[in-house]
């Protein structure tokens, strides 16, 4: 049976606009959640594996270039501990910053809410 162009119309105005609408925060909280949660954390792995932190971990006392002598061995321990401390500040740096945009995910979806809800009773 063949439908109106209006019926169809009406139809897809409701289950589309009113729907999408609708059903975005949902997917703003769920699935975007999801989605942003990956990234966030994702991203605080991969500066993890690209500073290679566990490596300089592991190697810390091992003698740098196969050096045996004491000497040799002091130097490449507080050598290393210096690099380990710069690439510790910048991993904790990164791990801040993701965690404030993941924070800023979060809160952005109600701040632009209430924008709408607040210029739209001060313009009234």
């Amino acid at each position: 049976m063949a439908q109106n162009i209006a019926v169809i119309g009406i139809k897809y105005f409701f289950v589309d606009l009113v729907g999408g609408v609708l059903g975005f925060p949902v997917w703003w909280y769920t699935r975007g959640l999801k989605l942003a949660a990956r990234f966030c954390f994702g991203s605080i792995k991969n500066q993890w594996l690209g500073l290679g932190l566990s490596v300089w971990l592991k190697n810390l006392f091992v003698p740098m270039y196969g050096e045996t002598a004491i000497s040799g061995r002091i130097i490449s321990f507080f050598m290393r501990i210096a690099v380990l401390v710069g690439k510790g500040i910048m991993f904790v740096v990164w791990s801040i910053l993701m965690l404030v945009l993941f924070v800023i995910y979060l809160l952005a979806l109600p701040f632009v809410v209430l924008n709408i809800i607040y210029h739209a009773w001060i313009f009234t």
